[in-house]
């Protein structure tokens, strides 16, 4: 008789996978900590290997270039196209003279001092008609700094001077841009969104919109701009920076309190206007149009600039960035473009705040897939490769 010997079977021990790597020395934000360790992920300094680097600022050629094959990076370079003022004036610009029709959806901009003359001349044209208005935005500005309303001539070339400094009105690195004069108005406040998108690739583009962000509101009632008025600054400009130092300026206590205070969410906004029979969607689908037009008006150079810092071997998800649109709707519910920000503040100052932003953040890290298993077997692979190069390279003595 013959006997069956059982077959042993081994259990094969599980590859330790170590915790995924994040550089954060240029990030200022705590929420971005909050995320990384409620993932179980380790904060690294410039000496250590990291798989991801999320800075504030904006990232050179150079810096992209060293990027390893298992390295990410939170910009792209090449995008200050469309979040310096005077850039996105100029881009826009362009596709509007060419898409006439499908490029409707950003005031009229002057960039000066370049186009000085040409600015000026509205305001002799606007005496045949009603009074113009403009806003003047310094190129490199934020948060409000430096802006500047004027409805006549006299008026415009005072703020610039103001604003160029020792070098006057030929130094004032300015945006000219028509002020929207009939906003859409809640309870007699002018607002304005802050819509969030995520650029995942530039080649071929992937752009995802994220579904809230905030309506930020002015802290005084509206009223047309007028002599009188101009100077108010937290009746005509919607930035938190300004408004919240003004005493009507309400915090949000509760995340769930989505349409309360001086900040909402864009789904309380949703709430506010389904309740007054006003089409959201239809606006909201205007909003995701003009975001990927926009990041469209650039995506050649973009890609340009992405195909010559990495080997044509790559994957092309290298790079992402989480792009701050601020939007206002005018009387009709038409929007229009603002501004761009390619560092949008992650600041939580409210618990509504930190709701919105530690989602916005977790989706786009989800989004971006960085996956540890897959990035220890490209970190053996190379390893292997370089082993097999040494060996190769030494077999011929």
């Amino acid at each position: 008789l013959s006997s069956v010997v059982p077959r042993t079977t081994t259990k094969r021990r599980k590859r330790k996978v170590s915790p995924i790597a994040v550089n954060l020395t240029n990030c200022k934000y705590d929420l971005l900590r909050i995320v990384q360790k409620k993932l179980g992920w380790k904060e690294v300094g410039d000496e250590e290997d990291w798989q991801l680097y999320w800075t504030d600022t904006s990232v050179t050629t150079e810096r992209v270039m060293r990027l390893k094959s298992t390295q990410k990076i939170n910009h792209f370079t090449g995008m200050l196209e469309i979040c310096r003022k005077k850039k996105l004036a100029k881009n826009l610009g362009y596709m509007s003279a060419v898409f006439p029709d499908e490029y409707k959806f950003a005031p009229k901009s002057y960039i000066l001092p370049a186009e000085l003359t040409e600015f000026l001349e509205q305001y002799k044209l606007s005496k045949k008609r009603s009074k113009t208005t403009f806003i003047l935005k310094p190129d490199a500005g934020c948060q409000g700094k430096g802006i500047a309303l004027a409805q006549t001539a006299a008026q415009a070339l005072e703020a610039l001077e103001v604003i160029g400094g020792e070098g006057g009105v030929a130094a004032a690195q300015v945006v000219a841009q028509r002020y929207l004069m009939k906003p859409m108005l809640i309870d007699g406040y002018k607002f304005d969104l802050r819509v969030y998108a995520l650029v995942l690739s530039c080649d071929p583009l992937r752009i995802h919109v994220f579904n809230d962000g905030l309506a930020r509101f002015c802290t005084e009632l509206y009223e047309a701009p007028k002599t009188g008025n101009l100077k108010d600054v937290c009746m005509h400009l919607t930035n938190y920076a300004v408004n919240k130092h003004n005493e009507n300026f309400v915090f949000n206590e509760d995340e769930l309190a989505t349409d309360e205070g001086s900040k909402w969410s864009i789904q309380g906004l949703k709430d506010y206007m389904e309740a007054e029979s006003l089409d959201f969607d239809a606006m909201w689908a205007s909003v995701v149009d003009l975001i990927v037009k926009t990041v469209i008006s650039i995506q050649p150079s973009l890609a340009h600039n992405y195909h010559s810092c990495f080997a044509p071997e790559n994957d092309g998800f290298s790079c992402f960035e989480v792009l701050g649109f601020d939007v206002m709707m005018d009387d009709l519910l038409r929007p229009w473009l603002i501004e761009v920000n390619h560092s949008p503040s992650f600041t939580v100052d409210t618990p509504l705040d930190l709701a919105i932003k530690e989602d916005l953040i977790s989706d786009t890290i989800e989004l971006v897939r960085i996956d540890p298993r897959a990035i220890k077997k490209a970190q053996e692979e190379e390893k292997a490769e370089a082993q097999s190069r040494l060996w190769g390279g030494g077999s011929g003595g």
